[in-house]
């Protein structure tokens, strides 16, 4: 099912929320209490988003423009303990020679998030640019750890812990990769904040899939029906059924757990394909990635060729590479 959505992009209103988002970094927290409160009353554009995360990205201790780079992401938030599968997918990626920035940070409410992954992987977070770019150029692949490389989100948490809602900053996080890649998987547990996310990565000009899985999940589920929209100058939806692309469903305890360790065993055995439940969520979460960078021309080409790679070993032959 496909539905053009048509949104008009506000440039001025891009580096208007930029130069607002400047100012603010070094405000009183009254001053950002304030701001904070008023944008949520109102609600933030998509514009806005764009542009506060514009700001945030150049506030980064990081200054490299690498053309052509990849990130897969999710907001996480979905309650749902799956394995690390932007992680897995990242990987996967760089394996098919796609080069891949994957921006995350430690998880928030337990052991699960991609950077509590990588550690366990004993990957090096400290990297001066020059290493950032070799490992680029070599190995097809940086972990970007977020509050390494942007210390601009620690600037507005004590104004955030005196305000009882949710702010933009929920929303930005996924968004301010410093190394600023040209396409975005980004997934999420709301089919509205899917969209408003589309829109962001519309006004930045950017290709990209959001995904969310109609179970609540926020990456594609390999247990029921998914929405995507691609951005490509425009926005397209898209709803893709994982029974026509696995062949069968799977059931979710089976790619979950609260088990830091065993979750992060379990993405292993999926990343060389002893797994098999937890390789085939990983693949069906590579292919937005895979047609983004033109390896495969449809879904189904696109999971036959990251189900390869992963039997193949290339896909757990690159993590080793990447923590070496």
């Amino acid at each position: 099912m496909n539905n053009d959505i048509n949104y008009a992009a506000t440039g001025n209103e891009v580096l208007k929320a930029r130069d607002t988002m400047m100012e603010l970094v070094d405000s009183p927290d009254s001053a950002k209490i304030s701001f904070l409160t008023d944008i949520h009353n109102r609600g933030e554009t998509p514009a806005e988003i764009a542009g506060f995360a514009m700001a945030l990205r150049e506030l980064s201790s990081l200054n490299i423009n690498y053309p052509e780079l990849t990130d897969v992401v999710g907001t996480g938030g979905d309650g749902k303990n799956t394995v690390n599968v932007s992680t897995g997918v990242s990987i996967l990626l760089a394996s098919m020679g796609i080069k891949t920035a994957k921006h995350g940070n430690f998880g928030v409410t337990g052991h699960h998030g991609s950077a509590d992954f990588m550690k366990y992987m004993n990957y090096n977070f400290k990297m001066d640019k020059n290493t950032i770019i070799e490992n680029i150029s070599r190995k097809n692949y940086v972990y970007i750890l977020a509050p390494e490389y942007n210390k601009s989100f620690a600037k507005f948490s004590a104004a955030r812990k005196q305000i009882s809602f949710r702010t933009v900053f929920n929303i930005l996080g996924p968004l301010t990769n410093p190394l600023n890649p040209a396409r975005v998987v980004l997934g999420t547990y709301s089919e509205g904040l899917a969209e408003l996310y589309a829109k962001v990565i519309k006004e930045e000009k950017k290709k990209g899939f959001i995904v969310h899985g109609s179970d609540g999940m926020d990456e594609i589920s390999p247990s029921s029906k998914s929405t995507l929209y691609r951005v490509d100058g425009h926005l397209d939806k898209i709803t893709i059924d994982p029974e026509k692309l696995i062949g069968h469903s799977i059931n979710p305890e089976d790619i979950s757990t609260t088990d830091s360790i065993k979750s992060f065993e379990m993405l292993l055995d999926g990343l060389s394909g002893k797994n098999k439940n937890v390789m085939e969520f990983i693949a069906i979460n590579a292919l937005p990635a895979v047609i983004l960078n033109q390896k495969a021309d449809s879904f189904e080409e696109a999971y036959d060729l990251s189900v390869d790679f992963i039997q193949g070993g290339k896909a757990i032959e690159k993590l080793k590479e990447v923590c070496r």
